[in-house]
Parts: structure tokens; sequence; C-alpha cells
């Protein structure tokens, strides 16, 4: 059976019995959302919500669960929050794309009015983790505040500190196995804790019942299991998108239900 142990820094349950019930089995499901509402982009404010891809898949490969997010998300809003996904060696690109779009008074450079007013989202899937943090962090050489950031199975590139957490990043969630050849940090820290809330390192298991990930090729499904199941892994993904759409404005009732609804182990 496959199980999920989250290891938690930081978490929000909405009832107390609920909280004494997880707590039993070292398991949480709830991620920020009250706690953090402060930090939630305002309606009329452009939001960027920013993927990154691993490995070499193509910024627009359908089978793969970041592009899938990046679709749902990007047609709960028509306007007012830009959705792009990169190759993860394309940051460079994704960096001036975000420039370019906090350049409201297109003068090629940015005001302090502008940088203070970035609304930014990172998430990426193992190389594509490593470029999320390699990102912020070069946002934050710019002094751009960066929302959140979400890794998923991060593995670092040569050169590169996916663990390290910049200051200039409000939030950030780590979810990881640490099966196989192939598996994500296990644990990210802030470099300044006064300025950034790690939300969690959340550990998932896949044991004898395995994802068939059908539409993966073969060699990652055979070399890469378990990484390849946690990219596949549709409750790993749906907690990624719901801490997402917390930081976004109301598009419809899904806010409120991403707020009112707990993400479910499969089965329960």
């Amino acid at each position: 059976m496959r199980s999920i142990r989250v290891f938690g820094q930081s978490f929000l349950l909405l009832s107390s019995g609920l909280a004494a019930a997880r707590a039993q089995n070292a398991t949480v499901f709830s991620l920020a959302t009250n706690e953090s509402s402060d930090q939630t982009i305002s309606a009329k404010a452009p939001a960027i919500v920013v993927g990154f891809v691993g490995g070499f898949v193509r910024h627009d490969n359908g089978v793969h669960s970041p592009v899938q997010l990046a679709s749902r998300v990007r047609d709960s809003y028509p306007s007012g929050v830009h959705v792009e996904v990169f190759e993860n060696r394309r940051r460079e690109q994704a960096y001036q794309e975000i420039l370019k779009m906090l350049d409201s008074d297109h003068d090629g450079k940015l005001s302090e009015e502008e940088r203070r007013g970035a609304q930014i989202i990172i998430y990426g899937m193992s190389w594509g983790g490593s470029e999320t943090v390699g990102l912020a962090r070069e946002l934050g050489e710019q002094k751009i505040p960066v929302l959140l950031t979400i890794q998923v199975d991060s593995v670092a590139k040569v050169g590169q500190n996916d663990a390290l957490i910049p200051a200039n990043v409000a939030e950030a969630a780590n979810f990881y196995q640490a099966d196989g050849l192939l598996h994500g940090q296990t644990e990210i820290r802030a470099v300044n804790g006064a300025s950034t809330r790690i939300l969690g390192n959340f550990r998932f298991e896949y044991g004898a019942k395995t994802l068939k990930c059908e539409n993966y090729p073969w060699y990652d499904r055979v070399f890469m299991k378990y990484h390849t199941e946690i990219e596949c892994d549709p409750a790993v993904w749906s907690q990624v998108e719901r801490l997402i759409r917390t930081k976004l404005p109301a598009a419809g009732t899904q806010r409120a239900e991403s707020e009112r609804t707990l993400p479910r182990a499969p089965g329960e």
C-alpha cells in the first residue's frame, strides 16, 4: 500500500478535533491558508505564476503535472494572472519576462514601487525545483519579492543550492520522496527565518501499490520509478495547486472551496 508521511515545520488545521486525529498518525494535509491571508494577491494587482518542468521535458508537454497545473490555473484566470511554464534550462528567459511584466511604465527599468508591487509565485519539479530557488534568488538580487516557492522532488543542479530559500521569499514549501536512484531535496530552510516562512517539508512514500503514470516514457517509469510517481501523483499536485490558489484573487468560488476543503489522501 502507498503511504504518505508529512513532516512540516508550520501547519494550520481547520479544527482541533481534526488536528488531534491527524496528529496520531503524523499526517497533516492542511497547508497554510488563513494565517497568510495578508499576503494574498489583491484582485486588482497582476499576478505572475511561473512553473519549471524537470529533466528534458518540453514546457508544453501536457503529459506532465506542472504543465497540467498551469493549464488549470490559466483557465481559471482569463485576465489578471499571467501563468507560464518554462524548461528548467530557460531560467534566464523566465527572469527577463518577469522584469518586462513588472515594468508597467515600459521605461526599461524598475522603480521601487514596481518592485514592491511584484506578486510572484514560482514552482518546479526535479531540476525545475532547483531553478525555482535559483530564480527566486536572482529576483532577490534585484530586491524583487516572491510570495511563494514550491519544490516537488527538487534535484539540485551543479553549482546550485536548492535547500536554502532566499530572504525575499515570503513562504516556501517542499514536497519530496526519498527512495530510488533519484530523489528530491529532503529539507529546505530559510536564509532568514524572520522574513521567510517554511510551510513544511512533506514526504511522500510509494510502496507496493504504485501509480501507473501510463503516459510517461517507459524509461522514466523503470529507471526513475519513484521520482516519476511523485510527478504524476494527483495527491501531491492537488496540494501544490491549493497552495498556489490561496495566493491568487478569487476566481468564482474556487478560492473559497480551496480554503474550506482539506486535501485528502487517496481512499479517504
